[in-house]
């Protein structure tokens, strides 16, 4: 009978690591790469040298692929001959609320966005942006062909299922 209490307080304390553990995006087009570290349990790093490369970490395994050779093996579809329901409404936009809470429930740590629209005129025009309160020293309007985007976010899985589930 103890070792079966053992074995559900270590379950409750595996699920409270994966919940409480941070969860950190990272994307940066300037070094064309993107990451995704989850606390203690691993991370994924996607990013460009010539072709796309993808690497795979946790605590003992250790993987990179090149993402061409990775291939979805496609199964054969049987086709359906039934009449397709109609999507209802309702049931979508309430996903799009929550998937909205979701993304909302992100903590931005860092953002950098440099944008030139090719047109000196455009670029003219949107320039003041640069010196909006919300926005100064995060985007940078210019002349001489930068664009890209630097953007780090964190949230804890727990606040991802609450804001889900609300």
């Amino acid at each position: 009978m103890e070792w079966v209490i053992g074995i559900l307080a270590m379950l409750v304390l595996i699920i409270c690591l994966l919940l409480l553990s941070i969860i950190i995006i990272e994307v940066d087009t300037r070094v064309p790469q993107a990451g995704l570290r989850w606390g203690v349990i691993g991370n994924a790093k996607i990013w460009y040298a010539g072709e796309w490369w993808l690497k795979l970490q946790f605590p003992f395994y250790r993987k990179t692929f090149r993402m061409a050779e990775l291939k979805s093996k496609r199964t054969k579809r049987k086709a359906i001959i039934e009449k397709e329901k109609p999507k209802k409404r309702g049931k979508l936009n309430l996903m799009i609320k929550k998937i909205y809470r979701v993304i909302k429930s992100f903590q931005v740590s860092e953002w950098k966005l440099a944008l030139d629209s090719g047109d000196y005129v455009t670029n003219a025009r949107i320039y003041p942006l640069n010196f909006f309160p919300n926005v100064f020293r995060h985007l940078f309007i210019n002349f001489n062909g930068e664009n890209y985007l630097v953007l780090k976010m964190s949230n804890r899985p727990w606040k991802m299922l609450y804001n889900y589930l609300k």
